[in-house]
């Protein structure tokens, strides 16, 4: 009866697949003038695994982000535009983290222990910045599902004390009901094998949570220029990154601040701005949509968003 119970929801509210638009524009990441990206440092986890970073480190940090990639992605892949102009234009510190299993991080390819484990390593990355930064202000973001993992920490009984909280085309997961609606003329993005998940949640997360679970459908070219780049999620992966109350953990939030393109591929920009607005219980939070911006290139442009908004949060 359990398991019945459980495939009648799933297939309510679980979308076998999203889409994308000839998978998503790039061309303005390939027309962008080229920015070095910073070398890689190293922390250990927990669980004595090396967790991968990029800092952006200004000469005198005004505060600090912790800002995490995208599904599959990693830091090296066009975020360095956002650390450069966070780091040059805002005096902000930014710690780029490659999510375990993911780019120059130890730890099996898109697979974790459990949830958990992957939200102790963002405390882990928030402790070494206290350690270097202990009198400046501290945000965790990210963009797309790194969005969605810094939701999920937000609302973490163990999370460490944050000053706020900023989030890029954000995904916030199958409940938020955010996708397009319009399907015509798309291409699937990721494939969900739901039973993975149904076994993961009846058996109490014994059965299935190292299992692939979400496949990532990059086109072959993207494959074979960025080969570092995961094409699945495990049950437990998936389960870190993707919001489960995504309305409850909104409005939990005391400051946060929200920007999505206006032709993003992946999510639709009102139905996420109309979300977080209805369940936004502050006032002075940022919620807008930017117009011409697509998924990805809302990256070479969001340091400026981003950046004003921080200053005027430290300023107040």
């Amino acid at each position: 009866m359990l398991l019945k119970v459980c495939l009648l929801a799933i297939a309510i509210v679980w979308p076998t697949s999203s889409v994308a638009s000839d998978f998503f524009s790039l061309s303005a990441l390939k027309a962008a003038d080229k920015k070095p990206l910073a070398s890689l440092h190293y922390i250990k986890s927990t669980d004595n695994i090396f967790l991968a970073y990029r800092p952006y480190f200004p000469t005198n940090a005004n505060a600090v982000l912790i800002f995490f990639h995208g599904g599959g992605a990693h830091s090296g892949l066009s975020y360095n535009y956002l650390g450069i102009g966070l780091r040059d234009n805002f005096n902000i510190a930014v710690y780029m983290p490659d999510i375990r299993g993911h780019g120059s991080s130890e730890g099996a390819r898109g697979d974790a222990p459990n949830k958990e484990q992957v939200w102790a390593d963002i405390n882990t990355i928030i402790q070494q910045a206290r350690r270097r930064y202990p009198q400046q202000l501290i945000y965790v973001g990210g963009h797309s599902s790194g969005a969605g993992l810094a939701l999920n920490y937000s609302n973490w009984s163990q999370r460490e004390d944050i000053d706020g909280y900023v989030f890029l085309a954000p995904y916030f997961g199958y409940k938020s009901e955010t996708n397009h609606d319009d399907a015509n003329n798309r291409v699937e993005f990721s494939d969900v094998n739901t039973l993975k998940f149904i076994l993961n949640s009846v058996s109490f997360g014994l059965l299935a949570g190292h299992d692939k679970a979400v496949m990532f459908n990059f086109p072959e070219q993207v494959l074979k220029n960025n080969p570092e780049i995961v094409t699945f999620n495990t049950v437990n992966m998936s389960n870190a990154l993707t919001p489960s109350e995504p309305d409850t953990q909104i409005a939990n939030l005391t400051r946060f601040g929200l920007w999505i393109g206006e032709r993003d591929e992946a999510f639709d920009a009102q139905k996420v701005t109309k979300f977080a607005n209805e369940n936004s219980t502050q006032v002075d939070n940022e919620i807008k949509i930017l117009k011409d911006d697509t998924h990805f290139s809302i990256i070479l442009s969001g340091a400026e968003y981003i950046g004003r908004y921080i200053q005027e949060s430290i300023s107040e």
